[in-house]
């Protein structure tokens, strides 16, 4: 093995954490096909596609009109995991093990082959899949990833055979029926006391659309997260960069916002929400959060703080969704959404202390603040988990346990221990159906509380969308229903 192939090896598997998993990426190759010429929608499908594939796969062919562009965003992409990128490269050389066609038909006798198409709202799987002039990033989003999931599926139907997984033939899929939204419209955004709370996998995938807008946006957004972006981060967050490892994430997507919208005034928070919420204080009726956190645990702990209006967006397992709470009139608040379990045997400290062998004082001192893992707790945790010392120490503990967003468990052998393989698709698809929440929200912000899900392997239905009536038992909102009622 050439030295090259083994650090990119070394550096998969810092990631991954899996032998298995790190061989099965290396095998497959992928390609994508473009168009002579590229459309609006096609560029924006692409760029999507691309940067999100790019974050799971080492190997991806790309032929086309303006191909080397797309082989530079994967080489942005697979760089910000700190692994080798020697593998993203402009040529038609097959056999493969999946070719996605975008706009276009796939070459004679490429097998098997997705043809993806975006219009507008509008994102489409088939052979008569094409792209338009539109500049809606909705569609073209939508579109990449379920082309990233059905990817994912071609490769690992046996892997996902018990999950439900389903191949998608073909289809036309709106994103504002799916998600419950269909009279939105493309128009100026105007963000009145907006916060997002976490700047994490899924809130970059809304950001990523909230970037490319065609729209004039206007008003003040505030950024709150404690963190800094580790190389971890390079496996979900859509666009990030090498460049930004080591940088504040509220600092940085600031930064980045300013240079698209110049009219919207940023305001970053790094700090954790207690100390966001002590400072700043508790937000007006009229505050608007956006939600977008790691952990079931730290959105019941968001609702706890304020379990007012909200629009939320998570990921977990083989599952995404979003949705928006109005408990002053009298629907479900986002706490619930997570009510406590009580019938498990331990609390969160103990079940992290058991799989970490942290002390529960240090447990829960990690997951209350931002601060990174000291060298000899990375040992503990290295020790107990097997995680490699090298990748851990410095990054907070959310950052490496296993409930980290965007993750399935899949045995990737027979009798082998389940790996937990990380989703950039399904995080930018939770952030798609956050950001059709938000615009709703903002076009019509006094209804009734309501939320979508989505199998990431099944084609997306508006039956999954539901109103969210409010729990007797949530301990969050019952305040507010009683104020609202007095």
């Amino acid at each position: 093995m050439t030295g090259a192939l083994e650090k990119n090896r070394q550096a998969l598997f810092a990631m991954f954490k899996s032998d298995q998993l790190v061989q099965r990426l290396e095998q497959t190759r992928i390609a994508i096909v473009l168009p002579a010429s590229r459309t609006a929608a096609a560029r924006l499908l692409s760029e999507f596609l691309v940067d999100s594939l790019a974050r799971l796969w080492p190997n991806i062919d790309i032929q086309g009109a303006e191909a080397q562009t797309l082989v530079d965003i994967a080489v942005a992409a697979g760089a910000s995991g700190g692994v080798v990128t020697t593998g993203y490269v402009e040529r038609w050389q097959p056999p493969y093990d999946c070719v996605i066609a975008i706009g276009c038909d796939a070459p004679v006798g490429a097998a098997p082959a997705i043809c993806v198409g975006a219009d507008g709202w509008l994102a489409e799987i088939g052979d008569d899949a094409v792209c338009s002039d539109d500049a809606n990033p909705i569609g073209p989003a939508f579109a990449a990833a379920l082309a990233g999931a059905q990817t994912f599926l071609h490769v690992f139907r046996d892997e996902l055979r018990d999950t439900g997984a389903s191949e998608i033939a073909d289809g036309k899929f709106d994103a504002r029926e799916v998600c419950g939204c269909a009279d939105l419209e493309v128009s100026d955004l105007h963000f009145r006391d907006v916060h997002f709370i976490g700047v994490g996998a899924v809130t970059h995938g809304l950001l990523a659309l909230l970037n490319r807008w065609p729209r004039n946006i206007t008003g003040e957004i505030s950024l709150v997260d404690a963190d800094a972006y580790g190389t971890s981060n390079g496996q979900r967050y859509s666009f990030l960069r090498a460049s930004d490892v080591g940088n504040s994430k509220v600092d940085t997507v600031a930064e980045a916002m300013r240079k698209r919208h110049v009219e919207l005034t940023l305001h970053p928070f790094r700090t954790d929400l207690n100390s966001y919420c002590a400072a700043q204080g508790y937000p007006e009726e009229d505050t608007r959060y956006v939600v977008g956190l790691d952990s079931a645990e730290s959105r019941r702990q968001a609702a706890l703080k304020y379990p007012g209006h909200c629009v939320n967006m998570w990921t977990e397992g083989v599952r995404i969704g979003a949705g928006r709470f109005f408990p002053a009139a009298g629907g479900a608040c986002l706490g619930c959404d997570y009510l406590e379990d009580v019938s498990k045997p331990f609390d969160q400290v103990t079940e992290v202390h058991r799989t970490t062998q942290l002390r529960p004082d240090v447990v829960r001192d990690l997951l209350d603040s931002a601060r990174g893992l000291a060298v000899d707790e990375a040992a503990i945790v290295a020790n107990a988990t097997g995680l490699p010392l090298a990748s851990i120490v410095g990054e907070p503990l959310r950052s490496v346990l296993p409930m980290v967003c965007s993750t399935v468990p899949l045995q990737l052998q027979p009798g082998a221990e389940l790996t937990d393989v990380p989703f950039a698709f399904a995080s930018l698809m939770a952030g798609i159906a956050g950001f059709l929440m938000l615009l709703r929200d903002m076009a019509t912000p006094s209804t009734a509380s309501e939320g979508w899900t989505q199998h990431l392997f099944k084609p997306p239905k508006p039956s999954m969308h539901r109103h969210l009536a409010a729990q007797a038992r949530c301990p969050c909102c019952q305040p507010v229903r009683e104020l609202s009622s007095s």
